[in-house]
C-alpha cells in the first residue's frame, strides 16, 4: 500500500510539473504574440517548446498571421492603386470638360430659338454636375493620399456656417429646401478654417442632393469648456426611404437610388475623412416616423497657435 501511495505521489508530482511547464510555455507564446502585435512588420514567433502540440500550434499561428499580413499588404497596395487611378482619371477629365464648357458658351452667343436654348441650358447643367463630380473625385483621392496640413486659428463657428450656407443659397433654393439656421454667437473654435468650410459645404450639398422640405442646421457647444463644436444637419427624406445609416459614409454609396445619377456618393465620405482629420467623429440618424435624416459632426478644439 505504501509503495502504491509513493507511486501515485510521484505521478501526481510529475503531472503537476508537466502542467507547470505547459502553462509557462503558453504564457511565453502569449507574450511573444502580444509583442508581435505591436510591431510594424511582425516577425515569426520562434520558440523551443517542450510540448510538440504547442510547437504545432505556434507554427499554425505563424502561418495564419503571415497570411493576414500578406492580405493586408495586398489590400493597401490595391487601395493606393485605386486612389492613384481616381486622381489620374479626374485630372484627365478636366481638360475635355473645360473645352465642352467653352463650346457651350460659344453656342450661347449664337442665334438660337427657344427649344435650342432650353436644350443648351440642359447641357450646361449636366456639365456643371459633371464638373462637381470630377472635383469631388479628385478631392477624395487627394485627401486619402495626403494628410492635410492643418493651419489652426480661432474662429466663430456659427458665423462660418452661416457664411458658407449663404454662399450656397443658389443650390439650396434650386433644390427647393427651406433653411432654418439660428447660429449661436461667440462659439469660438480653434481649428482649420478650410477643412471646416469643406465639411459644411459637403454637408450642405448632401442635403441639396438627397433632402426635401426643410434643412435645419444647428451649431452647439460640445464637450464642455475645453471641448469643441457639434454641427447638426437635419433634412427631410421620403417617408418610405430605407436608409442604411451604417453605410452612409461609405464611398460611392448613395442612400436614394432614384437620385444616384446626380450624386457621386462621395460627399459624406469626404466629410468623414475631414472630420477624422480634425480629430472628431461623425454619425447619422434616420427617423422614419418624422421622415428626417440627421448628420452630426463633432469637432474638438485644437490648440491655438502661439501669438508670440
Amino acid at each position: 500500500m505504501t509503495v502504491l501511495l509513493v507511486v501515485l505521489a510521484v505521478l501526481w508530482l510529475g503531472t503537476a510539473a508537466y502542467l507547470v511547464v505547459v502553462l509557462r510555455q503558453i504564457a511565453v507564446v502569449r507574450r511573444r504574440l502580444e509583442e508581435r502585435a505591436g510591431q510594424e512588420s511582425p516577425s515569426a514567433v520562434t520558440l523551443a517548446l517542450v510540448v510538440p502540440q504547442l510547437e504545432q500550434l505556434t507554427a499554425r499561428v505563424n502561418e495564419a498571421v503571415e497570411q493576414a499580413r500578406q492580405a493586408s499588404t495586398r489590400t493597401r497596395a490595391e487601395e493606393r492603386r485605386i486612389r492613384s487611378f481616381i486622381a489620374d482619371v479626374s485630372h484627365d477629365l478636366r481638360t475635355p470638360l473645360t473645352s465642352v464648357r467653352g463650346y457651350l458658351q460659344l453656342l450661347e452667343r449664337t442665334d438660337l430659338d427657344a427649344v435650342q436654348r432650353e436644350r443648351l441650358a440642359a447641357a450646361h447643367r449636366q456639365t456643371v454636375e459633371l464638373g462637381a463630380l470630377v472635383d469631388r473625385l479628385y478631392e477624395y483621392a487627394y485627401l486619402l493620399d495626403v494628410e492635410p496640413r492643418q493651419e489652426v486659428e480661432r474662429l466663430d463657428v456659427g458665423l462660418l456656417v452661416g457664411e458658407v450656407l449663404l454662399g450656397m443659397s443658389g443650390e439650396i433654393e434650386g433644390a427647393g429646401l427651406e433653411v432654418e439656421l439660428d447660429p449661436p454667437t461667440g462659439l469660438v473654435l480653434a481649428t482649420d478654417r478650410e477643412m471646416l468650410t469643406r465639411i459644411v459645404q459637403n454637408l450642405g450639398r448632401n442635403a441639396v442632393q438627397h433632402g426635401r422640405g426643410t434643412l435645419a442646421v444647428e451649431v452647439a457647444a460640445w464637450g464642455g469648456a475645453e471641448g469643441g463644436a457639434e454641427l447638426r444637419f437635419r433634412n427631410g427624406v421620403a417617408p418610405d426611404a430605407a436608409i442604411d445609416t451604417a453605410r452612409l459614409f461609405d464611398r460611392f454609396f448613395t442612400a436614394d437610388a432614384s437620385r444616384s445619377a446626380r450624386s457621386s456618393g462621395l460627399g459624406l465620405s469626404i466629410v468623414e475623412v475631414l472630420v477624422t482629420g480634425l480629430g472628431g467623429t461623425v454619425s447619422a440618424a434616420h427617423d422614419p416616423v418624422a421622415a428626417t435624416l440627421e448628420i452630426r459632426a463633432r469637432i474638438p478644439s485644437a490648440e491655438a497657435p502661439s501669438t508670440r
